[in-house]
């Protein structure tokens, strides 16, 4: 009997090792990740973000270069705290309890399951440009940089069991719920499966340096293009702590530093009382190189790397706006962001420990943008309050791998674990904004405030000098 127990303690350890042994090491840094890239600008921000049909100050290169071509010669700056708090694409108990007895080896989670969370706090120069009307009123160029991303975070998850069921499905249990390999009946029990804790540091930043031109076609239509360097870096450590299965540590260094250009097309309709905008921004790509190291810092495979292209994604955006009076403007928008595309060419750890191919999965998202303000100017002196509201929707990555039978079939395990432990987070976020202006005639100041209740809060400070 003791030996019987013993041969199946090495049995559920190699059982540890094949069902979470690939789904530590698959570019976790991913998942914890709130991919946003929001176009910058105070005012913007101030309105709920609905500014394509407006498009009237100088962060228009990005949002709808079409409405350069109204713009006179300034100079803009933009600073952002950015505060960000957001769940990560992961499940965990927090810790795991292994008993041994007579009747096998039961795995006891020691929390319910609760989903992780990320926070990010920076303060930056998020946008700046210089405006130079070629023909006043007719054709403006614009010469701007601005940030598409940053983030700077950490976040922690604990260890967490997955019990594999006697049909061949994947399930987290309860706090002391456990699952039991039986020593005597070892076909007749679920099979617990270890999921590691990790600890995870990671940064990204995409910068666009850019220059653009608005060009007036009639009083009411306006066109405008962009063409912009885009620049992103990531780095991304993860620490996967196996201690508990008495392996070694693992070490997940993810890196990259790219280019690449992307273009903005705009277009904008102005009457007496309405407008309309349209604009597209297209997609950029990014190497990143992901090592997977020992704890002594060997490389674990160098012929299996995990790398490919990050992406950010397109951006459509359609929007109008409505003049009920010269004090007043309503702006509504629909964008419609690509998520899917922005992993869907990154290559996972696929192959060092078992067959598995796990990709990671976003959702698209279609947000919908409503604002108005109110502004008392004569010339460019005066002032205005705004308020707005956006939805932006969940787009965290997720596994949802398909299997067959996670009982008897390694890669089928991995698969299962993966898509229970990593699932799907539904929970479309409310974003509330205010904003205010003010203008001497030569200097402006902007301020908008973007705030909800599960995500964080941004702060926005513009200043525009006239000359």
């Amino acid at each position: 009997m003791q030996y019987r127990g013993l041969v199946f303690l090495c049995v559920v350890v190699a059982l540890f090792v094949a069902g979470s042994g690939e789904a530590q090491s698959d570019g976790y840094a991913f998942t914890g990740i709130n991919f946003n890239f929001t176009n910058p600008g105070a005012r913007a921000r101030g309105i709920g973000g609905a500014f394509v049909a407006i498009a009237d100050d100088s962060t228009a290169a990005l949002a709808n270069p079409a409405g350069l071509a109204y713009l006179d010669r300034e100079i803009s700056l933009e600073w952002i705290r950015d505060e960000e708090v957001f769940p990560v694409g992961q499940l965990t108990q927090g810790g795991v309890e292994t008993e041994i007895s007579g009747a096998g080896i039961s795995i006891i989670p020691n929390e319910d399951p609760f989903r992780t969370s990320a926070t990010s706090s920076l303060n930056r120069l998020n946008y700046g440009s210089v405006l130079i009307p070629l023909k006043k009123n007719r054709l403006t160029l614009s010469l701007s940089y601005g940030v598409l991303a940053d983030l700077e975070s950490r976040f922690e998850s604990g260890d967490s069991v997955v019990c594999v069921g006697l049909d061949g499905s994947a399930s987290m249990p309860g706090a002391g719920d456990a699952c039991t390999l039986s020593f005597l009946d070892p076909e007749g029990s679920p099979v617990p499966v270890q999921h590691f804790g990790q600890s995870v540091t990671y940064s990204m930043k995409t910068e666009v340096v850019g220059a653009a031109l608005g060009y007036r076609l009639s009083d009411r239509w306006s066109l405008g293009f962009e063409v912009g360097l885009g620049m992103t870096e990531f780095n991304g450590l993860a620490e996967i702590d196996r201690s508990s299965a008495g392996l070694e540590d693992r070490f997940e260094l993810s890196t990259g530093d790219d280019e690449d250009l992307l273009y903005t097309l705009g277009v904008l309709y102005r009457a007496d009382f309405w407008g309309f905008g349209l604009s597209w921004r297209s997609a950029s790509k990014y190497k990143i190189d992901n090592t997977l190291l020992d704890s002594s810092g060997g490389v674990v495979d160098e012929f299996v790397p995990f790398d490919g292209d990050l992406t950010v994604p397109e951006r459509a955006a359609v929007g109008v706006a409505f003049y009920p009076s010269d004090s007043w403007v309503v702006a509504a928008e629909i964008t419609r962001i690509p998520y899917s595309d922005v992993l869907s060419e990154m290559r996972p750890f696929s192959g060092i420990e078992t067959g598995a191919d796990i990709r990671y999965q976003i959702e698209d998202v279609m947000e919908l943008h409503l604002g108005a303000e109110y502004t008392k100017f004569t010339d460019k002196r005066g002032w205005s309050v705004r308020g707005g509201w956006w939805r932006d929707q969940t787009h965290l990555p997720f596994v949802d791998e398909p299997y067959e039978d996670a009982r008897n079939d390694v890669d089928d395990r991995v698969r299962a674990v993966q898509s229970t432990v990593r699932a799907r987070f539904e929970e479309d976020i409310d974003h509330f904004t205010l904003g205010v202006g003010l203008s001497s005639g030569v200097v402006r100041i902007d301020a908008a405030i973007d705030w909800t209740d599960a995500s964080g809060t941004d702060f926005l400070v513009s200043g525009v000098f006239y000359f």
